[in-house]
C-alpha cells in the first residue's frame, strides 16, 4: 500500500473514445446505413428532392426523434469533457478523489467532486475492454470507471518516496495499493457464448436480423408512408419489449450473473433489434389483420413525382426523382392502377410490384435505346 503520506496527481490528458463507446455510436448508423443506400440508389440526393424534403413545414417534427437522441449524446459527451478538462484525479494512501482547482466555480460549489476512500471499496477490477480501472463502493453501490488515457501524471508529494517520475502511470499506482480483484471474474475474460443469458439475448438478435432480412426478400407490400405516426406503434412495442428484456436479464442467473455493462449494451442492441423486426413483422400483420388488398385508380401529377387517388380518403404514391421520366412518358389522364390495403391504426399499404417491374423495363429499353451497337466504329 502507498505510505501515507505519498500523494500522487494526475491532470486531464488528451482521451479518445473507448472500443465500447465506438459500437455503441457505430451501431445506430449501421442501422442506418441500408436505408442512405436505399435512398441512394433512389436519387433522394438530388437537389430537387432535398428540395422538396426541406420545403415540407413538418419535415423537422417527423425527424425530431431521430436527431434528438444523437444530439442529446453529443450535448452530454460535450459536456462531460468540458466539465472534466481542469479537474484532477489525486491518489493518496486514504483514498482516491477527484478535484477541481480552488479557484474553479465547481470546487466553490462542490459540484462533481468524486471521494471513495479505501475502507469504502467493495471491489476494484482492472477491465481491459474499457482500458479503467473499476471502483465498486460499499455504502452507495456505484460504479467508479477510471479510463487510463483520460489522465496523465502531473506531480507527487513527497517527491523522496516516489519511483522514477518516468515510470509512474495511474495503473501502476493502482497496482501498488494491490487493491485488484481475481483476474478470473475481469469482465475483459467474460465470454458472450459461455453465459446462458448474454447468449439467449445474441441468439435472439441474430433470429430477428435473419427473419427481417427474408421477409423483407420475400415480402412485396410496403408501408405507404415513411413517418412518426406509421413508426409510433413500433417505436412503443421496441420499448416495451425492451424493458421486458431488462427485467429478464437481470432476474435470470442470479447466481452467476453477467456483468451489467455487457448485459445493458446487448439489450440496448436488442432494442433496435426489436424495432426492425416490429416495422417489418407489422406489414405482415396487417396483411391478416387488417383490410382486403383493393385496386384503387390512380392518376400521376403534372410533376411526374407522385400517384394522385381518384378517391381523396386513399393515400398519395410518393416517388423519387429517379422514376420521374418514366412517370413523364404515362399521360396525366392515364388510370394506373395501384392495389391498397388499409391495416390497423388506420396505417395503409401498397403494394407496388406492377409499378416497379414496369420502371424496371422501361429503364432496361431506354439503356438498350441509348447504346450504340457493338460493330459501329468512330470515324
Amino acid at each position: 500500500m502507498l505510505e501515507h503520506q505519498q500523494k500522487y496527481t494526475f491532470v486531464r490528458g488528451m482521451s479518445s473514445l473507448s472500443k465500447r463507446e465506438k459500437w455503441i455510436l457505430l451501431v445506430p448508423v449501421l442501422l442506418l446505413l441500408p436505408v442512405f443506400i436505399w435512398a441512394g440508389y433512389w436519387e433522394l440526393f438530388q437537389p430537387e428532392d432535398w428540395k422538396k424534403i426541406l420545403e415540407s413545414g413538418k419535415v423537422w417534427q417527423k425527424n425530431l426523434f431521430v436527431f434528438l437522441p444523437f444530439g442529446l449524446v453529443l450535448f452530454v459527451q460535450g459536456g462531460i469533457y468540458w466539465v472534466h478538462r481542469s479537474s484532477k484525479l489525486v491518489i493518496d494512501g486514504t483514498g482516491v478523489f477527484l478535484e477541481w482547482p480552488s479557484d474553479s466555480v465547481f470546487a466553490k460549489w462542490k459540484l462533481l467532486q468524486k471521494r471513495l476512500v479505501w475502507a469504502d471499496v467493495k471491489s476494484a477490477s482492472y477491465m481491459l475492454s474499457v482500458r479503467g480501472v473499476v471502483l465498486l463502493s460499499k455504502t452507495n453501490s456505484i460504479l467508479w470507471t477510471i479510463r487510463l488515457k483520460d489522465w496523465k501524471f502531473s506531480s507527487v508529494e513527497p517527491s523522496q518516496y516516489a519511483i522514477k517520475p518516468a515510470e509512474i502511470d495511474l495503473l501502476s499506482v493502482f497496482r501498488e495499493l494491490d487493491i485488484f480483484r481475481d483476474a478470473s471474474k475481469d469482465p475483459a475474460q467474460f465470454d458472450l457464448m459461455k453465459h446462458p443469458v448474454t447468449r439467449s439475448i445474441l441468439l435472439g438478435i441474430c433470429a430477428l436480423l435473419v427473419y427481417c432480412f427474408f421477409d423483407v426478400m420475400i415480402q412485396q407490400e410496403g408501408w405507404a408512408f415513411f413517418n412518426i405516426a406509421y413508426l409510433l406503434p413500433h417505436a412503443i412495442f421496441a420499448v416495451l419489449a425492451t424493458i421486458v428484456l431488462a427485467w429478464a436479464a437481470s432476474t435470470a442467473n442470479k447466481r452467476q450473473p453477467p456483468p451489467k455493462g455487457i448485459t445493458a449494451f446487448l439489450v440496448v442492441l436488442a432494442s433496435f433489434s426489436f424495432l426492425a423486426t416490429s416495422y417489418v413483422a407489422g406489414i405482415r400483420i396487417n396483411q391478416f389483420a387488417g383490410g382486403p388488398l383493393i385496386s384503387a385508380e390512380y392518376h400521376r401529377d403534372d410533376r411526374c413525382e407522385n400517384l394522385i387517388p381518384v378517391d381523396k380518403s386513399l393515400p398519395v404514391v410518393e416517388y423519387t426523382h429517379k422514376t420521374k421520366d418514366y412517370w413523364c412518358s404515362r399521360e396525366v389522364d392515364e388510370v394506373q392502377t395501384v392495389k391498397v390495403r388499409k391495416g390497423l391504426f388506420g396505417h395503409y399499404q401498397f403494394d407496388l410490384s406492377e409499378q416497379i417491374q414496369a420502371i424496371r423495363d422501361y429503364k432496361k429499353e431506354s439503356t438498350a435505346t441509348n447504346v450504340p451497337p457493338a460493330n459501329s466504329k468512330s470515324h
